[in-house]
């Protein structure tokens, strides 16, 4: 264990040759990209390519993410920062950069004295509607149009000093806002910490918004660190910037979040930028993974119910063991990701759901059954087995 973060800290040190902007000697400009975890999966002006032309723009020594060292160094994420393990850590590998992870939390034997709970990480055998130990969804409308430099903005900063300063009648709950302030300030010393070493140039740090403005407040106090806001650096990514950073896997991301998790009930779903998403990935990956977009955003724009079901029904007898570009999932031995109930199923699985939640609308509770029955069989482990019967009655085979 030892070995690995040191291994990792190494990585951090260990800075490439790159062109960088001026800054003074003895100071390190550092340059802090506040993010809502995932949003680049349901915003188009923070999307995956959006922030790829944006750390090109700014051309930083090394890139700093919101989690542990040691975790880092055993490619250990939180499974929701979807930016960290599947934008920056691809990317800063693609570019040789340096990753410098800053993040701290409780020991298991204080997180169980305070909360109750040892792993703060671990999900519940069968996570809630959304909120701690649920599906990751965003239902303000709000977080589907902000751009991509919105925490720099004072309304934004306004909205979590509240939350720090906000201490609360009882005291003895008022455990999560106390580690969350702790937490920032371990985070800043992290990043002051890691700024040491990049004197003379530019370090970016990506972290939640609400962790942005007490940090810069916290850095401000060192002589050797010089915090410079992101939209002073560059200007917002335009269409063709991002379309020339966007990759296939992140337009399966984008799909699958949105049209195959808990997210796709949002009223607020941007139905354009799905149908422009899915369109490309028909081109550019043609088969029964983009079928099956297909064939679900259809049915959210009204399709008839027999017409969509029989595309579910061929796409589940034609796929094949073919899988899913992007699915979130972190522990394989559950049948749900971080956003979905039925995230780790195959393609043509996963279409047997579709069509079986159909059988159901229409009133054919015998074909709904079959499907849940064949699909148990199907499943390699008991707790998978479980986790679909407690899922099935929630988002498929609905009563009342």
């Amino acid at each position: 264990m030892r070995l690995l973060a040191l291994l990792g800290l190494m990585f951090c040190l260990a800075a490439p040759l790159r062109a960088q902007p001026a800054v003074p000697p003895g100071v390190t400009e550092v340059v802090i990209l506040g993010v809502d975890h995932s949003a680049q999966l349901i915003n188009r002006r923070q999307q995956p390519g959006a922030m790829r032309a944006f750390f090109e723009a700014s051309a930083p020594s090394a890139i700093c993410i919101e989690r542990a060292p040691e975790r880092v160094a055993r490619n250990d994420h939180y499974e929701f920062t979807y930016e960290i393990q599947d934008i920056i850590v691809p990317w800063a590998r693609e570019m040789s950069l340096p990753l410098c992870p800053f993040d701290w939390l409780p020991s298991p034997d204080d997180s169980a004295l305070a909360l109750g709970i040892a792993d703060l990480e671990a999900p519940p055998f069968v996570r809630r509607e959304s909120g701690f130990q649920g599906f990751l969804t965003f239902p303000e409308a709000r977080s589907r149009t902000l751009g991509l430099f919105f925490a720099d903005g004072p309304e934004e900063r306004a909205r979590y000093r509240e939350f720090y300063a906000a201490y609360p009648d009882a005291p003895a709950r008022d455990f999560a806002r106390r580690l969350f302030i702790y937490r920032t300030f371990m985070q800043a010393r992290r990043i002051a910490s890691a700024a040491r070493n990049y004197s003379g140039r530019r370090m970016l740090v990506v972290v939640g918004v609400m962790h942005k403005d007490d940090i810069e407040s916290i850095l401000a106090a060192y002589p050797w660190v010089r915090v410079v806001q992101p939209s002073a650096i560059a200007a917002e990514p335009d269409a063709a910037a991002i379309a020339r950073h966007t990759r296939p896997e992140d337009l399966a991301a984008i799909a699958s979040f949105n049209l195959l998790g808990t997210q796709w009930r949002d009223a607020n779903l941007d139905r354009a930028w799905m149908r422009e998403t899915v369109e490309a990935l028909r081109r550019q990956r043609p088969g029964p993974e983009s079928d099956l977009f297909a064939a679900r955003l259809a049915e959210l724009e009204g399709a008839p119910a027999r017409a969509s079901l029989a595309e579910y029904l061929r796409i589940a007898g034609a796929a094949g063991d073919a899988g899913f570009t992007y699915t979130g999932v972190r522990d394989r031995s559950r049948i749900d990701s971080f956003f979905g109930p039925f995230g780790n199923l195959n393609v043509a699985q996963r279409a047997s759901v579709e069509a079986a939640r159909v059988h159901h609308g229409l009133g054919e509770r015998d074909a709904t059954e079959t499907i849940r029955l064949r699909l148990r069989q199907a499943l390699d482990g008991e707790l998978k087995r479980l986790q679909l019967d407690g899922y099935w009655a929630r988002y498929v085979a609905v009563t009342g």
